[in-house]
């Protein structure tokens, strides 16, 4: 059983998606802490001019204090806002469904299926840390959900090399490093 982990990110790069399409679990990871400002809550494409331009959904101050599961977004004219952002930059595209909802991890998974079904990746099955009841932290978080899930493989992103703790988890379980094959980091929305 391949399991992949992952943050549920605002319209995740193409490498998240390569990453999903390996694994027959793919566990959205919504069960640790929420880092504003990150790719959790916002992302970026190229603008008309070739310049990088951000898109973010406001959450609230005390949201760095809380678990992504945990997180509202902020009422306001944002969400007209940024749906005329995007399709000012892609009018090809219809997601103004994606800011329908009024939690991150709602509007993210939102994002996330959109762009599955336009680039032709059926999703394998999906799991929320949160439902899992799995403790721990770092490494040991990770390794706990793939033994929950019985996995047999474990994919992790290329950050892992950085800091996962092979010395003391993973000994039976195969570990990964996925190399995403994609030139740069901009959203998805580029390419669908």
């Amino acid at each position: 059983m391949v399991v992949g982990i992952h943050q549920p990110e605002h319209f995740p790069y193409l490498g998240f998606f390569q990453k999903m399409s390996k694994c027959d679990i793919f566990v959205i990871l919504d069960s640790v802490k929420f880092k504003k400002n990150n790719f959790q809550n916002r992302n970026k494409f190229l603008n008309h001019k070739g310049e990088e331009e951000w898109f973010t959904v406001p959450v609230s101050k005390k949201s760095n204090s809380m678990l992504i599961n945990e997180i509202k977004v902020q009422d306001g004219v944002w969400r007209r806002k940024i749906k005329k952002q995007l399709s000012q930059r892609f009018p090809m595209i219809d997601i103004e469904h994606v800011y329908d909802h009024d939690t991150l991890v709602k509007i993210n998974m939102s994002s996330i299926g959109y762009c599955a079904l336009k680039l032709g990746i059926s999703p394998p099955t999906l799991i929320y840390s949160s439902d899992l009841g799995v403790e721990g932290t770092k490494t040991e978080l990770l390794y706990n959900i793939c033994k929950e899930l019985k996995g047999t493989k474990y994919i992790s992103g290329q950050g892992g090399i950085d800091y996962l703790d092979t010395d003391n988890y993973f000994k039976d379980i195969e570990l990964e490093i996925f190399k995403p094959e994609v030139k740069d980091y901009f959203t998805t929305l580029q390419h669908i």
